[in-house]
């Protein structure tokens, strides 16, 4: 003959501790994870600022490739944007509606707007270590 079973009996302590308990292995294996020493740490943050400053060079480089001075020789086309403290010059061809000037001399060595003389606009350049102005004539 069987016993009853007490319905509202507690369970043994055995049966708690053959219940996994998946919160605490967590806690230890995050415990036991090896952290990251300093000097890691260190590598990585030199590493990061270095990518950041090689793109921020790169940006600067085509940024200056894309808008910088343009050494145009006489004859060509240009059109001539931006503001008198930074105007930016492009060569275009001289069907092209953006042309505003034509190019009438380039005068090499020298930052004188002057040199153009009257009736001209001038715009002094520089690349790389050339230094010119170019006189030019707006176009109607």
């Amino acid at each position: 003959m069987t016993t009853p079973q007490n319905p509202q009996a507690q369970p043994s302590p055995e049966a708690f501790a053959a219940t996994p308990f998946p919160y605490g292995e967590a806690i230890q294996e995050a415990a036991a994870a090896p952290k990251k020493s300093k000097r890691k740490k260190v590598l990585s943050l030199l590493g990061t600022l270095g990518l950041i400053i090689v793109l921020a060079i790169v940006k600067v480089a085509i940024g200056e490739a894309i808008n910088g001075p343009v050494h145009a020789k006489v004859g060509d086309c240009v059109t001539v944007t931006g503001s008198a403290d930074n105007p930016s010059v492009d060569t275009v061809g001289c069907g092209d509606g953006k042309a505003t000037h034509t190019v009438s001399k380039v005068v090499d060595d020298t930052f004188d707007i002057n040199v153009c003389g009257d009736g001209f606009d001038a715009l002094a350049q520089q690349l790389d270590n050339e230094k010119f102005v170019l006189c030019l004539t707006p176009k109607k």
